[in-house]
């Protein structure tokens, strides 16, 4: 027996598949890929350096043709201001302003195929938001990043710690706050795989120490300090008969 959202789906692919001239979808098809197990990741985790803002790639992982300057020389005469260096991988060049990443390329993968969407050349944030979500925007609804992916995917390396740590991102950047907030998110997936933001790392370490001295009264150093040297010392026996506290 087929449920009524198996019949539309079914129905509605089937359309779609058969225009195409391609096998058409069938319910069983659709609850055999539910079932069918994930790919087995082969990282622990992602570290991703968004640098927006950045070197053009011309300058970085993909020099073009050098031409040394000259004075008086015209703009579009310059296709790189650096020259190539070989690297670790045969027949891969980069800018001669990475040479310890050229020795080490080999552990890496330069992915030089993306294609952009046609979004263009003024908002940035409309590129990254597809970068971070591979969605095109606008959208009708929020839309997962791949952090947020990843959180659901692999969860948490330790028990109790976030799976989703997004460091150093701010959102008060001028005309474009709401649309780099749109790509810092879980999105349909929920807030349980969202971000933890840590959007000033240089003050982080000062949300987990002591309270100093100037703030609550008798949270200051020197009671911490009290407490330890208090708490290293070993433990002295009351006398029989005594009433008075130890000190």
């Amino acid at each position: 027996m087929i449920d009524r959202r198996d019949f539309l789906k079914g129905a509605a692919g089937a359309a779609s598949m058969a225009a195409l001239g391609a096998p058409a979808w069938t319910p069983g098809r659709a609850r055999a890929d539910e079932t069918k197990p994930a790919p087995k990741a082969s990282a622990d985790a992602m570290i991703l350096l968004w640098m927006a803002g950045g070197q053009a790639h011309t300058e970085t992982w993909d020099p073009k043709r050098y031409t040394p300057y000259e004075k008086g020389m015209e703009a579009k005469a310059v296709a790189s201001t650096f020259r190539s260096i070989p690297t670790t991988v045969d027949g891969l060049s980069i800018s001669e302003g990475l040479p310890e990443c050229a020795r080490v390329m080999h552990h890496g993968t330069l992915i030089k195929t993306f294609q952009p969407a046609d979004l263009g050349f003024i908002l940035h944030s409309r590129h990254q938001f597809h970068w971070h979500t591979g969605y095109v925007p606008p959208q009708a609804v929020a839309v997962p990043s791949i952090g947020g992916f990843l959180s659901r995917t692999l969860g948490p390396r330790v028990e109790g710690a976030p799976a989703y740590v997004d460091i150093g991102q701010r959102f008060d950047v001028g005309g474009e706050d709401f649309e780099v907030k749109a790509f810092h998110t879980a999105g349909f997936l929920g807030d349980d795989f969202g971000p933890f933001f840590v959007p000033q790392p240089a003050e982080a370490t000062a949300t987990v120490r002591p309270p100093s001295a100037s703030g609550w009264p008798g949270s200051g150093g020197s009671r911490i300090s009290g407490r330890r040297a208090r708490g290293a010392r070993p433990p002295r026996r009351r006398s029989s008969g005594s009433t008075r506290p130890m000190p």
